[in-house]
């Protein structure tokens, strides 16, 4: 993806990062506008270091090119530089922060499954078990009680079943290895299966490039289900769209079939798998993934009448949940937008993805990966934690990313148009963002709560804040859903924007600047002061609800 010319990329970046930094410094504009003043502390230096970056880009990208090609035909190595710089990365993270959230209570169940071989935690939290990772108290998360009435982990085996022969060997170091691995190997699907669609071997890698910066990233290293769901449910697509022979069809209904072991809420994702398969596969292969995957979701149905004498994974919950019964219009503008829990806040290389998804859609081979990307996303809907509870950024969103790959390869594979021009400013933002967060892991940048003050967009912050001008759905107030639907309209824009950009050269000009965007956001920025402003500050913050599973 070539880079603009170099001199004029090099005035283009100077004006794009004087002049934000030059209005920043004037106090009387500030005072009026104070969205002009969230340049002055940490985000202004990490504006320089992006544009530097870019320029950095242009005079290597020779050598960037030659590297990328070499590298894009070796799978192999893809995956050993994923798991390199995930591998070090979650140790140095694991080393200076406590695990949280539900990482302990999926620890406890490796520790029981491993020791004692069972799911009765009362002996690890009577015993203190859990000071093995944890130094405080830790408040059990049960379920609803066996058949005889014993208590019962809220959170599904699977992934505790992965992370017990590692726990045992290495402890929490150990299982951070694991995931680091179960998220490399998720990235190299997600190239895999985008590459199928363009055979463009360059937009494979920078699908590559984008999936494995966040928010995989930050799920390669917390002990969350949400890597092994990409790998398990990217792959058994992969396998079946290969046109696969009896081994292969089995293998594609073992990992469909390990989704609801990990969690409850891959159950569609599964079934959409197994309705692709039935569409796609014949004779022998067919035979054989039914055959697996009947008796998968046999001996899934055991399990669970073995424990509550009901074969229903809800008996889990005694029933549906209370927290997924509320279908509200914050929960996809949320999964996206949020600035805690959004991803296009923390990785804007996604904008792509919905710049091609329209065009993804139009085409006749979308329709398996569009099935099993809305099987992903349809029961997050309706759950009130949408947001996953105290986790980085765009947790839910990350079994998604299997079913990005195809859109934004799309996107990229088109001529240099447009959005398309914007890849590499947006993935060094996201790869800037990350490096933010992980680089201190006592800061807990990386770790939301709910409705409070976003760590991450705080700790940039030295004049205004610059969260007051992102919007937060998870306990959304007036003026919040009005700063959500002014970022609704950006996007909207924008992409009209990429579309009139493949037609019309002043347009697309527009997309060639490095100043452009960043004038833009300070535009969006002096629209919420003038039209909105301030939020007024809050005397008590209300408290966070419980975990979900």
């Amino acid at each position: 993806m070539p880079l603009p010319d170099g001199r004029r990329l090099a005035a283009d970046v100077l004006l794009g990062i004087l002049i934000p930094l030059g209005l920043a410094h004037v106090p009387p504009l500030v005072d009026r506008l104070p969205s002009l003043g969230v340049l002055r502390g940490p985000a202004g230096l990490l504006l320089v270091a992006i544009g530097a970056s870019l320029l950095l880009a242009q005079a290597l990208a020779p050598k960037l090119a030659r590297w990328g090609e070499a590298l894009g035909r070796r799978p192999l190595a893809l995956l050993a530089v994923a798991f390199a710089l995930y591998a070090a990365v979650g140790l140095h993270y694991a080393a200076g922060v406590q695990v949280s959230g539900d990482e302990p209570h999926y620890l406890v169940m490796a520790q029981s499954l491993w020791r004692d071989h069972d799911l009765d935690l009362r002996d690890e939290y009577d015993g203190e078990e859990w000071s093995e990772f944890v130094p405080g108290p830790l408040r059990p998360h049960w379920g609803a009680p066996r058949a005889d009435g014993r208590p019962f982990p809220a959170h599904s085996p699977g992934l505790p079943m992965l992370l017990a022969p590692a726990y045992a060997a290495l402890g929490r170091e150990g299982c951070v290895l694991v995931m680091a691995f179960l998220a490399s190997a998720a990235a190299l699907v997600c190239r895999r299966l985008a590459s199928g669609v363009t055979g463009d071997a360059s937009a494979g890698l920078a699908v590559w490039l984008a999936v494995v910066g966040p928010p995989l990233f930050f799920y390669s290293f917390h002990l969350y289900t949400e890597a092994p769901s990409a790998l398990a449910a990217g792959g058994s697509l992969v396998l079946i769209l290969g046109a696969p022979g009896p081994p292969g069809a089995a293998l594609a209904a073992l990992c469909a079939a390990g989704l609801p072991w990990l969690h409850v809420k891959m159950i569609p994702a599964a079934v959409a798998l197994g309705i692709v398969a039935l569409v796609r596969l014949r004779g022998k292969a067919l035979a054989a993934f039914l055959l697996v995957a009947g008796a998968a979701a046999a001996g899934f149905a055991l399990y669970y009448f073995s424990v509550f004498g009901v074969a229903s994974p809800l008996a889990l919950y005694g029933g549906v949940p209370a927290d997924a019964r509320v279908l509200t219009w914050r929960s996809p503008a949320g999964l996206f937008l949020d600035r805690s829990y959004g991803l296009l806040p923390i990785a804007p290389v996604f904008l792509l993805v919905l710049a091609g998804l329209s065009g993804w859609l139009r085409r006749r081979e979308a329709w398996p990966h569009v099935l099993v990307g809305l099987a992903v996303l349809v029961p997050l809907l309706s759950w009130r934690m949408w947001w996953g509870g105290q986790c980085p950024p765009a947790r839910f969103l990350v079994p998604l990313l299997p079913f990005m790959g195809a859109p934004l390869a799309l996107r990229l594979s088109k001529p240099d148009t447009g959005l398309r021009r914007w890849f590499p400013g947006l993935w060094i933002t996201g790869v800037f963002l990350a490096a933010v967060t992980v680089a201190d892991p006592a800061a807990r940048l990386l770790l939301n709560r709910g409705n409070r003050p976003t760590r991450l967009w705080a700790a940039l912050s030295g004049g205004p804040a610059i969260g007051d001008y992102l919007p937060t759905l998870t306990h959304a107030s007036e003026r919040e859903t009005r700063v959500a639907v002014v970022w609704l309209a950006v996007l909207v824009l924008l992409f009209v924007l990429d579309q009139m950009a493949r037609s019309r050269p002043r347009v697309d000009a527009l997309f060639r600047s490095f100043a452009v965007p960043v004038l833009a956001l300070l535009l969006v920025g002096t629209l919420i002061d003038l039209v909105i402003g301030l939020p007024v500050p809050a005397a008590t913050v209300a408290p966070e609800g419980a975990e979900p599973g």
